[in-house]
């Protein structure tokens, strides 16, 4: 699909085009090469946001719970801070997405720095807005014009409703395929996300090493001199948490019991049952009508396009099953570690 998407970039006659997707954080050089060569003659400008490492590492960990992982917070914190001990999945997984500095060298093979923007999402207390209109300015749009288009479709759960979905992962296993999964946890996460619960935050015995690393990350960027939309200082986590210090490996914080994850199990067991509850119906009225739901037709692809594309397919999804794998074989744990080492220096 790219290869026509792409040159309808290059024919636009828009003044600017955005083309926005998380998984280019993941680019090596040769693809992001291969990028900015198919867009010409139109000239690419890079646009990263970044929150502050404390907030990633807890929505990080939320998402990998919805991917079927089973480390607690405190066993996934310990993987990234030393991805060389502990789970090297986990570990290796996070700074090939998360290192902000191994993702723009990267993309300096191809841009020049006048033409990386870094957009640092507001501090918390700061109003939401700010990051929209950070957005808009970078991109050329009049001030306001994007506020109002906050999504909701990728909404926190709490601390009880998270250590729910840790436990049935742990209870389903790899009994289910990617897509099923996915498909169970969008109705789990909507029956959870309005819940009073406390959010998922890191814990104040961890600060420290994640601060050092925030502090790191914000002078390599001002020394890089990218063009900052926003304040850099945005990206280090404020000193003092609202989150007490815990155990050791502790799954989830004291203040949390076993009370307030059995009621977050039996809200996702609802949700899960109101969903069965209204495709049953939605099947009934369609055999009511006579209609069989339609095959899914595939996209056509342009000849000669199909290999490489199923190809390079083929070869991401190895990888990420070989990432995957790599708790269970010490030499997948080995690659993967060594592979992060001669591409970021972790």
């Amino acid at each position: 699909a790219w290869a026509p998407f792409a040159a309808s970039i290059a024919a636009s006659t828009a003044p600017a085009v955005v083309f926005s997707e998380e998984m280019l954080a993941l680019a090596r050089p040769r693809v992001v090469r291969r990028l900015v060569d198919d867009l010409a003659p139109r000239r690419v400008v890079v646009v990263v946001t970044v929150r502050d490492l404390g907030r990633v590492l807890g929505s990080y960990w939320q998402q990998m719970l919805m991917m079927g992982r089973t480390e607690t917070l405190p066993e996934f914190l310990e993987a990234v801070r030393d991805p060389g001990s502990g789970s090297a999945s986990a570990g290796v997984g996070f700074w090939m997405r998360q290192d902000l500095v191994r993702t723009l060298t990267a993309w300096e093979t191809a841009v020049s720095r006048a033409d990386i923007r870094v957009v640092p999402l507001p501090a918390p207390g700061q109003p939401a807005e700010l990051l929209n209109d950070r957005f808009a300015e970078v991109i050329g749009a009049p001030a306001g014009l994007l506020r109002g288009s906050r999504s909701t479709g990728n909404a926190s759960v709490g601390v009880p409703e998270a250590e729910a979905i840790r436990r049935l992962n742990v209870a389903v296993g790899d009994g289910i395929t990617e897509q099923r999964r996915l498909r169970l946890m969008r109705v789990i996460r909507e029956g959870l996300v309005d819940r009073d619960s406390p959010r998922i935050e890191v814990p104040a015995d961890q600060l420290g090493w994640i601060r050092e690393r925030a502090e790191e990350l914000v002078a390599e960027l001002r020394s890089r001199g990218y063009p900052v939309v926003g304040s850099l200082d945005d990206l280090v986590p404020p000193v003092a948490p609202t989150r007490p210090v815990q155990a050791p490996l502790a799954p989830v914080p004291a203040e949390i019991t076993e009370d307030d994850v059995a009621e977050a199990a039996i809200a996702a067991l609802a949700a899960v049952a109101a969903e069965k509850i209204r495709r049953s119906r939605r099947q009934r009225r369609r055999r009511g009508r006579g209609n069989a739901p339609a095959s899914p037709q595939r996209p056509a692809t342009p000849s000669g396009t199909g290999w490489r594309s199923r190809a390079r397919a083929a070869s991401f999804r190895l990888r990420a099953g070989a990432l995957e794998r790599a708790d269970r074989n010490r030499v997948l744990g080995w690659a993967a570690r060594t592979y992060l080492r001669r591409t970021s220096g972790r």
